[in-house]
């Protein structure tokens, strides 16, 4: 279980709001597909319509690893009001792994980098799980494609990585994350399942739920010179 303490520089107050009851979706079951979190919140703002699904993802947990390829073919089967958002799982405000994270997302690296880190840790014994901040910069500086000039100055940059860190930590918090690989739809659906598979499908299935209502047929125009029928 990790720390759930950061330094005060990184945790900002949370101001409490009324929990608000979600009315069920049609064709589920709460506790089966779904466990609903009263005052969850998305990872990320997107445009309306859009449905986040975020995994929180740990680069030692070796379920994430072995998920995260089944993951990545099920994103491609999304429909398009549905977005995919990985968040690394923040154990306080040093966490290397969460900020190497954050580094290579800013330094556009993620696509070449992540899948790395995960073979690095679980496939060819490259980093130890309990790696410093230098031993996985020196791996990730080494992988084709990073540009290492771009990923220390986002390392370098702690504003941007405490808010990043904070902004991670404050999603896991509130949507209940108690570990890794987790499920969370629109920031209030917490998806359950007794494997990767199910836990897939049922994510799909809350997607699909929250699918936006398709709008109304517009009316024919009425026949020049011919008035349309009254509304009743």
């Amino acid at each position: 279980m990790r720390t759930l303490l950061l330094s005060l520089v990184l945790l900002l107050p949370l101001l409490a709001a009324p929990a608000r009851a979600q009315a069920p979706l049609p064709g589920l079951t709460e506790g089966v597909q779904y466990r609903t979190l009263d005052n969850g919140q998305p990872y990320q703002a997107l445009p309306p319509g859009m449905v986040e699904v975020a995994e929180v993802f740990a680069y030692t947990c070796p379920h994430c690893a072995h998920f995260a390829p089944m993951l990545e073919a099920w994103e491609k089967q999304l429909p398009a009001h549905a977005r995919v958002v990985l968040v690394p799982w923040v154990s306080d405000r040093n966490d290397p792994w969460a900020r190497i994270y954050f580094a290579a997302r800013k330094a556009r690296a993620l696509s070449v980098l992540h899948p790395r880190l995960f073979a690095a840790i679980h496939e060819t014994g490259e980093l130890p799980r309990n790696a410093d901040a230098a031993q996985i910069l020196a791996f990730a500086s080494r992988v084709k494609g990073v540009d290492v000039a771009a990923l220390k100055a986002a390392l370098q940059d702690e504003p941007a990585q405490l808010d990043a860190l904070r902004n991670a930590f404050e999603f896991e918090r509130r949507t209940e994350v108690e570990g890794t690989p987790t499920l969370i739809v629109a920031g209030r659906y917490q998806i359950l399942g007794n494997s990767y598979q199910n836990l897939l499908d049922n994510a799909r299935r809350v997607v699909d739920a929250l699918a936006p209502a398709r709008p109304a047929p517009a009316r024919p125009a009425a026949p020049a010179g011919k008035p349309s029928s009254p509304r009743h």
